[in-house]
């Protein structure tokens, strides 16, 4: 699909309902490209505002087929992180050190303390993130290639406190759980899918979910992550970082 194509808002999908629609002036997206998809394709709310609980929940089950207990997991934690337990619109996900973090795979880190992170995708570090995978399965991130681009992320911008080390390993490893498909704990996710929908928050072309998603396998894959970390920060910590050059 060419550029002119995604930024006309064209979409692969016959489901005209969920069909791609970029955001317009005025709309309301965060730091987080899988609230974002959503919105895009209209899940949830596509001017992202508004959101209760429970159109969360079903967005997240609709969109990515996750399980219902994960689905509530994530809705209802974040909202309760975030102390909104009406309503909210995607851009309160981007104050900064509530659920967003620093050290992200692909935008900046907040800035002279400013309350809100940026949303907009650094598209220099979503490429210096995706040339770091393909070096355990050729064209694919793996689990194991994740673990090395948080180590070396968080090596370029600080540590991350526990709650928030906990999250960025969530984003990631939920990120090749649902996009990679059932065998994603093994095979991970073709680097060029998930790239796209990083930076053009949209599902791929003719994409549906294979499997559902569910709590444990979440559980183990970012346990996964989380031990093959601190393998690698016990071997010798790596001198070189991704960032943004």
């Amino acid at each position: 699909m060419s550029h002119q194509e995604l930024a006309e808002g064209s979409c692969p999908h016959s489901d005209k309902m969920h069909e791609f629609r970029a955001p317009q002036n005025g709309d309301s997206r965060s730091p987080c490209p899988a609230l974002n998809t959503l919105a895009n394709h209209g899940y949830l709310p596509r001017d992202g505002k508004n959101i209760g609980v429970w159109g969360l929940v079903r967005a997240l089950k609709e969109g990515y087929n996750l399980s219902t207990m994960l689905a509530c997991l994530l809705s209802f934690g974040g909202v309760l992180l975030l102390g909104q337990l009406r309503c909210m619109s995607l851009i309160d996900l981007a104050r900064h050190g509530l659920i967003e973090h620093n050290a992200s795979l692909g935008h900046d880190d907040d800035v002279n303390g400013a309350e809100y992170a940026p949303t907009k995708v650094d598209k220099k570090l979503l490429h210096h993130v995706c040339a770091e995978g393909g070096k355990f399965l050729p064209g694919r991130l793996t689990l194991q290639d994740a673990a090395r681009i948080r180590v070396k992320r968080e090596s370029a911008c600080g540590l991350l406190d526990g709650p928030h080390a906990e999250i960025a390993r969530g984003e990631i490893a939920i990120a090749i759980g649902i996009l990679g498909g059932k065998d994603a704990a093994k095979n991970g996710v073709d680097i060029g899918v998930f790239h796209n929908w990083m930076q053009h928050e949209r599902l791929p072309a003719d994409w549906k979910p294979d499997h559902t998603q569910g709590l444990y396998q979440t559980y183990k894959i970012t346990k996964f992550v989380r031990e093959h970390m601190r393998e690698l920060r016990a071997e010798q910590p790596p001198k070189e970082t991704v960032e943004s050059q």
